[in-house]
């Protein structure tokens, strides 16, 4: 029973037996000693400093840094869109669905680039004071509307199609994008066509 016996010898006093029970206890949990030498943070103060750590570690050391690396990654997203190398795209233009829409604007046939030849036949047709001229260049003009919005629900229609079959689960729109990719010509593209006509697959 020495563990009840006060200091100094004195006859042990079962009133203080549970406080010092609890006090060695206490002392004897590993929980409670001290390994690690210093106060538990908060959690907000945690918090923080993870989130300190974390942007400390992405953003550049300064500003010059921060507009080369933006440079340089406008540049490799630049040769990438010029060469059609899909591994280099932005991620936007890495969507499976994307890649699958463009493909297949570039395998066809499209209104588009006509449709800019009789706009700028429409343009001069304006400018030269013959009546007959510049009606059949109204007509031409209306016609080749027509055509290309014939042509664009076809071929939105068509791409969305494609997208769906092989991609059920989807999210992407492709419709208004191969609609945007097929008026222009082929050598405007960008991202730069990947197939030709004559060999559809990649």
């Amino acid at each position: 029973m020495a563990l009840l016996k006060r200091r100094g010898g004195a006859d042990p006093d079962l009133s203080d037996a549970p406080a010092v029970l609890d006090e060695q206890l206490a002392d004897d949990d590993p929980r409670r000693s001290g390994g690690k030498g210093r106060p538990t943070p908060k959690r907000s103060a945690a918090r923080a400093a993870r989130t300190q750590t974390v942007s400390t570690a992405k953003k550049p050391a300064n500003k010059q840094e921060a507009r080369a690396a933006r440079r340089k990654q406008s540049q490799d997203y630049r040769s990438a869109m010029m060469s059609g190398d899909v591994s280099r795209l932005p991620p936007r233009e890495r969507a499976p669905e994307r890649v699958l829409a463009r493909d297949y604007v570039d395998t066809r046939i499209n209104v588009g680039p006509f449709f800019l030849i009789a706009a700028v036949i429409y343009f001069v047709g304006g400018l030269i004071p013959v009546g007959a001229i510049r009606l059949a260049a109204t007509l031409l003009m209306l016609v080749g509307i027509v055509a290309v919005v014939v042509d664009s629900v076809l071929l939105s229609w068509q791409a969305s199609k494609r997208v769906t079959a092989r991609y059920p689960d989807s999210r992407v729109r492709v419709r208004a994008y191969a609609a945007q990719r097929a008026l222009l010509p082929r050598r405007w593209r960008l991202p730069r066509p990947r197939v030709s006509r004559a060999n559809p697959t990649p």
